[in-house]
């Protein structure tokens, strides 16, 4: 009976399984106050007969964090403790804090940051016998522990045990489960909410949270990893063994940034030059700095040891490159630089061509199959399987090559083989929009040969964004990801290319365009990978055995089977009531007009967040959840006040543990970032007026919320119906902003709720009104109080008198049911003294 009970909940909890889950804990980069904890046992302690495991992910990331406890349990009745301790490198448990002989040196076991380890801490009280599971490493020692007993458990600091615990080591965990006595019993999959508690899915208990940090934020968010200026146009190249990113300036210095220490250098340079053109043409090649130039024909190389390039002689800034953008590798078979497309001259190329060193000559390179396009800005990337594939995708350009003919933008993926010289494409992308006008960058990141990640950004406006999307390399589909970097394109001014950090496992954005003051202003940002990943839970995958799987399984095509059964008794059964159901609904939502909400220019807030261009295009997805924070306190302050929201008030909201340099900086990336969107809106602007950021609009903005304000008003002085019939078409699409729950939104929330419901009481019980506006306004009443006593007196009254008993009192019954579970307590009207004729009301 448990396993059923354990498999309809996981059934109906599916949703919290498939997103990118866990919380990541803040350790002392915040004060120890702001420090994170998980109370797991809060309310109770948990019961157990001989043994209980505790298992779940962690990931370890790279901090100034040394020391730190992970997870304190305590055992009740024999007083018994155990702490789970992290001393760098290494690992240790603590039994009545003494140590035991669990020790995990994490460089012996090669552990990488920012990977998710499989943890298990099992005490079989039985047999004495407790066990460590930490990764592949598997630990076992004697321990008396005392039987059916019941112990307390939390993580971080949480401090409940009789002594201080204000330090935890910079680490996230996800999908916490326990087993009792060798069945699964609670399973806390960390995902984020915005309340102070964390649902069990597999029974009715919740674990407290302290000073929670979401992991989904930093697979979704870009976060700034540092900048730099340059006098004059850099060339850049990744090492990614060495993780160090070079600048190339064209008199042969040379700067570096190291990602693992985050320091920037200059590096010595004795004599030579690079083979220097703007185009960004330099590239690592077994740790050596290799540049090269199209218009001498010949290349540069810098080496560590002599601190000297091979050539002598300096390349010339006005030397015009021939091939802008294009995408470059060292070919796999003959280690030589091999180009691929660009742009030059007014026209475009899909040339592949490696450089002869012998000959000092560009050879173009011929392969069978499929012909790729004439473009530039493409997006390159080696396959991860197979070292002789490459995969190209996208660009700019058209089938003739000639730029005066037009521009074309591509969306196809091309397959190239250059062992077999062969080119296949792959699929092409069918853009339903003709306005989706992307472009990604050089490089793309490739995962398994079964999808790609790179960076594209619209590219008809020079104030853009880029944003990370995910490509499938078997399927034509292309998904948006996380939020966006800001990013001046200027075309062949510009740069912006993408990198995997290993050691950190995270993605860097780099960017690079020149500047009014022509200096050239290079940016960093790092988003975890792979951002947003989609990855299925699986449950305890080291502590269910086969056979739960497999009874999982069988369980699952029974139940399926069954309900199926059930439903076909219940259609059968209440048939004839189904079909007074759908009578009755038809009758309920029968519009007096045809209002259409406006989609153009509008801002909609009820039944949730969206926002439509002056195109109709829904943009809600370029608001990150700050932009769409930021966006609605200026909107909603302007809207109430009219003078709109002051700087500090902003900073209170967003980042209150942020000092003021660094809130105003946030401040304003993110008021640019806002602007940017809002372009697209016509008679939309943001204005700082006062010492106030405040939302200007003209009269073609739609915004519901003050739509629904001047029609009640209006309603209130002309009794339109019409009128009326704007209103319920608006608000039945359900409460305002209620996929949006930040604290500062609950006043504006309630005190619009309130003024809605009031409005809406009055109306509704004005006999005058026909039966079936009546109905769908106690309907929405509904939608925004579901303990509405007057919305439930007008519904079963109206029913009862239009013959629907049935329907009426399964009104009634679901509001008792309600009433009980909210009040907890039996509700005191009758279904007779709530169904009476309303005239008896009044």
């Amino acid at each position: 009976m448990r396993y059923f009970i354990c498999l309809v909940i996981l059934f109906s909890s599916l949703s919290e399984l498939h997103a990118d889950h866990g919380l990541h804990f803040k350790s002392n980069e915040v004060a120890k106050e702001l420090r994170t904890g998980v109370d797991i046992t809060h309310k109770s302690n948990i019961s157990y007969n001989t043994s209980f495991s505790i298992h779940f992910a962690i990931s370890f990331r790279d901090s100034d964090t040394h020391y730190g406890d992970i997870l304190s349990l305590k055992e009740i009745n024999g007083n018994k403790l155990i702490q789970v301790n992290f001393r760098d490198p290494d690992l240790f448990v603590i039994y009545n804090k003494r140590e035991t002989k669990f020790h995990c040196n994490f460089k012996e076991l090669g552990i990488q940051n920012n990977r998710w380890i499989s943890f298990e801490l099992k005490i079989d009280a039985k047999n004495e016998n407790l066990q460590l599971l930490f990764g592949d490493t598997i630990l076992n020692t004697s321990i008396k522990f005392p039987q059916n007993s019941e112990f307390a458990l939390s993580l971080g600091v949480v401090n409940k045990y009789g002594f201080v615990i204000d330090e935890v080591p910079s680490i996230s965990i996800k999908d916490l489960s326990i087993r009792i006595n060798g069945s699964p019993k609670h399973l806390w999959p960390f995902r984020k909410t915005d309340s102070n508690l964390l649902r069990d899915i597999l029974s009715s208990r919740t674990a407290k949270i302290y000073n929670p940090d979401w992991v989904v934020d930093y697979h979704n968010k870009w976060a700034p990893l540092d900048s730099f200026t340059f006098s004059t146009i850099p060339s850049m190249a990744f090492d990614s063994q060495k993780e160090i990113l070079y600048f190339v300036m064209n008199n042969g210095d040379i700067s570096s940034y190291d990602l693992r220490t985050k320091q920037f250098s200059t590096l010595t340079v004795h004599s030579g030059y690079p083979s220097f053109e703007k185009s960004q043409q330099v590239i690592i090649n077994k740790g050596e700095i290799l540049s090269y130039s199209f218009n001498r024909n010949r290349t540069s190389s810098y080496n560590f040891k002599t601190h000297q390039w091979s050539k002598n002689k300096k390349s010339s800034l006005d030397d015009i490159p021939k091939f802008w953008h294009h995408n470059k590798l060292i070919h796999p078979i003959t280690k030589e630089i091999t180009t691929i497309c660009g742009y030059g001259f007014y026209s475009y190329y899909n040339k592949i061509q490696s450089f002869n060193k012998e000959s000092n000559t560009w050879n173009e390179l011929k392969f069978t199959g499929d012909t790729i396009q004439p473009r530039y800005l493409a997006s390159f990337g080696s396959s991860s399987k197979d070292s002789n594939i490459g995969y190209l995708f996208g660009g700019l350009g058209n089938s003739l090559g000639k730029q005066i003919l037009g521009k074309e933008f591509y969306y196809d993926l091309y397959k190239i083989d250059f062992k077999k010289k062969c080119i296949k494409k792959l699929w092409n992308y069918k853009c339903k929009d003709d306005k989706f006008q992307y472009l990604p960058v050089n490089t793309m990141i490739t995962d398994n040969d079964s999808c790609f990640y790179t960076i594209m950004f619209p590219a008809l406006k020079r104030n853009t964004y880029l944003k990370v999307v995910k490509g499938f390399i078997n399927n034509s589909r292309l998904v948006f990801i996380g939020d966006s970097i800001p990013y001046d394109f200027l075309d062949v001014e510009s740069f912006a290319d993408l990198y995997y950090w290993k050691s950190e496992n995270k993605l860097i954005a780099l960017t690079s365009h020149l500047a009014s003051d022509n200096t050239y202003h290079v940016n960093l940002h790092s988003i975890s990978y792979a951002p947003d990943e989609e990855a299925e839970l699986n449950l305890d995958a080291r502590s269910l055995p086969l056979s739960i799987k497999i009874f999982y399984s069988c369980f699952a095509l029974f139940l399926l089977i069954l309900a199926l059964i059930i439903r076909k008794k219940i259609r059968a059964k209440h048939q004839s009531e189904k079909e007074l159901v759908s009578h009755v609904s038809t009758f309920d939502i029968e519009p007096i007009i045809s209002y259409k909400i406006p989609l153009v220019n509008a801002i909609l807030l009820f039944g949730g967040f969206q926002v439509f261009d002056s195109k109709s295009k829904n943009i809600s997805y370029r608001f990150s959840p700050t932009l769409k924070e930021l966006f609605l306190l200026i909107l909603l302050y302007s809207t109430e006040n009219g003078k709109g929201i002051s700087s500090r008030r902003i900073q209170e909201y967003l980042w209150p543990d942020k000092p003021e340099s660094k809130a105003k900086n946030n401040r304003g990336v993110n008021i640019k970032k806002l602007r940017s969107i809002l372009e697209d809106i016509s008679g939309l602007e943001i204005i700082y007026d006062n010492n106030y950021w405040k939302l200007t609009s003209d009269d073609s903005i739609f915004c519901d919320l003050i739509h629904i304000t001047n029609e009640i008003k209006k309603f209130k002085e002309s009794g339109n119906i019409e009128k009326l019939e704007e209103i319920l078409q608006i608000l039945k699409r359900g409460t305002l902003l209620r996929d949006i729950f930040p604290e500062w939104l609950d006043s504006f929330k309630d005190k619009n709720t309130g003024k809605i419901v009031n409005f809406l009481e009055n109306i509704v019980s004005q006999a005058d009104l026909n039966t079936s506006l009546r109905l769908r306004i106690s309907n929405v009443i509904f939608e925004f109080d579901q303990m509405n006593e007057t919305a439930l007196r007008v519904k079963c009254s109206l029913l009862s008198s239009e013959g629907k008993h049935s329907l009426s009192v399964e009104t009634y019954e679901n509001y008792k049911k309600l009433y009980s579970k909210f009040y907890n307590e039996e509700y005191k009207f009758s279904f007779k003294d709530i169904a009476k004729d309303l005239t008896v009301m009044h």
